[in-house]
């Protein structure tokens, strides 16, 4: 995987090039990392988030995002970006703003209300991805129980490496929120940017 570097400031050129990638995502997911940084920084880290918005040329400002309404996922992860360097994050920042998303999405805390198991959410995932993206898909491969692990995919998705990072947080929590109090833990055993056709993560349970 590409190394990500923890301090550097994103460019217009590195904006422009995301917003154009094909793709787009439920406001719902935007909101839900809006609402972290506001959590970590209030309004002083909102009006940083504006004003480096508008330093890049972007127009879409975050108060303006719906739930329900479709972004372009490059917008998406810009502002993943942008709110890694207002705060300061470093990878393992990224994963554990990745980790915090599900519990501040009012949509996946509803979902995960019909988790009843882990093997429902592993059946469920891919639907889950379809409600929340136009493009991509999300395959689970193997669900063993006995030997206690679960193999997911990402396919067709290429944004950024910090996604990585941000993915493995994302989708260990909604492992942990089906696996109730037992400990777990994930690998991105494939990545795109290492040269594989798509993103596999391996979780693993005590």
């Amino acid at each position: 995987m590409e190394k990500v570097n923890s301090f550097q400031k994103v460019t217009k050129e590195e904006a422009q090039r995301l917003l154009k990638i094909p793709g787009n995502v439920k406001g719902a997911v935007i909101l839900a990392n809006l609402e972290y940084l506001r959590r970590h920084k209030g309004v002083e880290g909102e009006e940083l988030l504006k004003q480096r918005l508008k330093e890049l040329g972007v127009d879409v400002l975050p108060d303006k995002i719906r739930p329900m309404d479709l972004y372009p996922e490059g917008y998406s992860v810009l502002i993943i970006l942008l709110i890694k360097e207002i705060l300061g994050l470093d990878e393992k920042g990224v994963f554990e703003m990745g980790k915090s998303a599900p519990k501040l999405s009012f949509f996946i805390k509803l979902l995960t209300k019909y988790f009843v198991s882990l093997r429902r959410c592993f059946e469920e995932a891919p639907k889950y991805w379809d409600r929340h993206f136009d493009f991509g898909k999300l395959e689970p491969v193997e669900l063993n129980e006995k030997e206690k692990y679960v193999i997911i995919r990402v396919k067709g998705y290429k944004f950024h490496p910090i996604m990585c990072h941000y993915h493995k947080g994302y989708f260990l929590q909604i492992a942990q929120l089906a696996l109730g109090k037992r400990s777990a833990k994930i690998e991105e055993t494939k990545c795109v940017f290492r040269g594989d056709p798509y993103h596999e993560y391996l979780i693993k349970w005590e």
